[in-house]
């Protein structure tokens, strides 16, 4: 845990460059800033210096304008940000070593009233919140996951997203019983936290449930929460789990880094831990 968890110096540090950033931002009539993704669950690793700030728009001000919040946010940012494609149009920014990506969604208090998909993602955060006696052990899963390059949601990763990783730490009670269980894993997995479904696999919509990890959203119960990840990443996740359970070690937390100084021909000469 050593390995993978802020120090409180880092934590105060990145706190205090969080303030000051939302401190810049204008004020727009029915919209507030706040701190959204692992920062405001407490459960970001060592050295990240991504952050996501939520810009919450009223849902009764904007609720019939929901395609154009992105065009409003634009107006009450900071020069030098950058608007990304998305299922909304968001925004990113370097200040103070930090990348700050600014999103905008719809202050809603249940999954139904989402407009979009990413209008949920506070309540994945109080979701999340209300187990905060398990955040080490996810703290030291999402390093156990990145380090053996099976995290990121992204279609080039097709891994397990932060929020995945996190609803799997707590359906299972910890870490070490995701890992013990993930060795034990088969072809085909299907968790429904909430017990939202009698059988998901006849309930849900057949379209949402080709991934190899079926993990129904606790907090929305027609989403499967995992439906980005691939077979590749499934089972290289299995594998792992099995070589760790059978000879647990520091080094599956630790990222391996090389540079073209370190090949010659086709021989890698030598692999540094970060």
């Amino acid at each position: 845990l050593s390995l993978v968890k802020p120090s409180d110096e880092e934590r105060k540090d990145v706190s205090d460059r969080v303030e000051k950033f939302l401190k810049k931002l204008k004020k727009g009539k029915g919209v507030k800033f706040e701190l959204g993704g692992s920062g405001a669950k407490g459960t970001w690793t060592k050295g990240i210096k991504d952050v996501d700030v939520y810009a919450k728009f009223s849902l009764s001000m904007y609720k019939d304008k929901s395609d154009e919040i992105s065009d409003v946010l634009e107006k009450l940012l900071m020069k030098g940000v950058k608007r990304l494609h998305g299922s909304r149009d968001y925004y990113q920014v370097k200040k103070d070593g930090f990348l700050f990506e600014i999103i905008p969604i719809m202050d809603i208090k249940k999954a139904d009233e989402a407009l979009n998909i990413t209008d949920i993602s506070p309540l994945h955060t109080k979701y999340v919140g209300k187990h905060k006696k398990l955040q080490d052990d996810i703290i030291l899963a999402k390093a156990f996951f990145k380090s053996n390059g099976i995290y990121g949601a992204e279609s080039y990763i097709k891994g397990m997203s932060g929020y995945v990783i996190e609803v799997l730490v707590i359906y299972y009670g910890g870490f070490v019983e995701l890992v013990r269980a993930g060795a034990k894993w088969g072809e085909k997995v299907v968790i429904d936290p909430a017990k939202y479904h009698k059988n998901v696999l006849l309930e849900v919509n057949k379209s949402k449930l080709d991934s190899p990890l079926v993990l129904i959203d606790p907090v929305e119960r027609g989403r499967n929460a995992a439906a980005a990840v691939g077979e590749e990443r499934f089972r290289e996740f299995v594998s792992v789990c099995k070589k760790f359970v059978k000879k647990p070690s520091s080094d599956y937390f630790i990222p391996e880094i090389f540079s073209m100084d370190m090949i010659k021909g086709d021989v890698v000469l030598e692999i540094v831990p970060k």
